[in-house]
């Protein structure tokens, strides 16, 4: 596979990579997990579930009053439109009936950012972390499954590892800031590039290392990138990019962008899973004149355990920038 170097003038604005793996120039592979991604069939069942997870998690957040949950949830119908009225209606929220019976919803386990953390940058954040993705997921998963992480900015991308049961497991980037929102797909066996080993506590994991970034580049000119390392050639591949237009409240104010690395469950229970999670969570902000600070491991100080007791076990956790769990 060919890859080209990003241009000088788009990595200057860019934070610094990550620390913890080396790294020379960026490559660009946007064109060939584009084709990729083309190749896939669109899964609207997926697609749908995703949606009301988001919704779920939103309206049942226990770090957030009842007030702060109705504007959470206000926030991603006015973002995500009729999917999320859909979704409201699927819950029964707002006095709506479900036509169906609702999606079991929740979090695993995870991490998710305090309030003044989440709002805690200027001009740009950036986000980097190992999931620890087994395949197959193991034990009783018959369904959706993420493990899925958030750069605390409020129209920035998800790139996440999705379970579907035992067999059907991909990468995938959705982006909070277009109305197209679903732009990467690919299968994780096709990612022999940028699935690696890691180890934590004496123990080795299969990864797959995660960067994703929202910076602002003039006016009101905001860029999303996500990125994985290949540990072919040794450094961090650009899969993903877009710029658009946003005001600083739609990056801060809203609840999209709270949660760190988290497994996002759709089952009731969960029973012998292998182990998952992450590892390495760590996030570089930007001030308001642009300049980049140095990264720091997501710590106990500013960021909640949310787990919602639906048959996961902590195996480990170094407070709060690795973890995993399993049933």
């Amino acid at each position: 596979m060919a890859t080209k170097p990003i241009a000088a003038a788009h990595a200057v604005a860019a934070p610094a990579a990550p620390s913890n793996r080396p790294h020379g120039k960026l490559a660009d592979v946007r064109e060939h997990f584009a084709a990729l991604s083309a190749k896939q069939p669109v899964d609207q069942k997926f697609r749908t579930a995703f949606l009301q997870s988001k919704v779920l998690l939103a309206h049942t957040q226990p770090t957030l009053n009842l007030d702060a949950r109705n504007l959470a949830v206000k926030s991603l119908v006015e973002r995500i439109g009729p999917d999320a009225q859909a979704a409201l209606s699927h819950f029964g929220l707002q006095g709506a009936v479900p036509s169906t019976p609702p999606v079991p919803g929740g979090v695993g386990y995870g991490m998710f950012y305090t309030a003044a953390f989440k709002a805690g940058w200027g001009h740009g954040t950036s986000f980097a972390c190992d999931f620890v993705c087994p395949t197959p997921p193991g034990g009783n998963v018959n369904t959706f499954l993420y493990l899925t992480a958030t750069n605390r900015s409020g129209m920035g991308v998800e790139a996440f590892v999705s379970y579907n049961g035992q067999n059907d497991t991909h990468f995938r980037v959705f982006d909070w800031s277009r109305s197209d929102h679903w732009q990467t797909d690919v299968p994780l066996s096709a990612l022999g590039n940028y699935l690696t080993t890691a180890s934590a506590h004496g123990h080795p994991y299969q990864v797959l290392p995660v960067w994703s970034s929202t910076w602002l580049l003039s006016g009101s000119t905001w860029r999303n990138q996500a990125l994985l390392y290949n540990h072919v050639r040794g450094g961090w591949d650009l899969l993903y990019q877009n710029d658009y237009t946003a005001t600083d409240a739609q990056q801060k104010t809203v609840w999209v962008g709270s949660w760190g690395p988290i497994v996002e469950t759709f089952q009731s229970a969960y029973d012998h899973t292998s182990q998952m999670g992450a590892v390495a969570t760590q996030l570089i902000s930007a001030d308001n004149s642009g300049h980049w600070g140095s990264w720091a491991l997501l710590s106990a100080s500013n960021s909640t355990i949310r787990t919602d007791n639906v048959g996961f076990h902590q195996v480990f956790v170094d407070p709060n920038y690795a973890f995993t769990v399993n049933s």
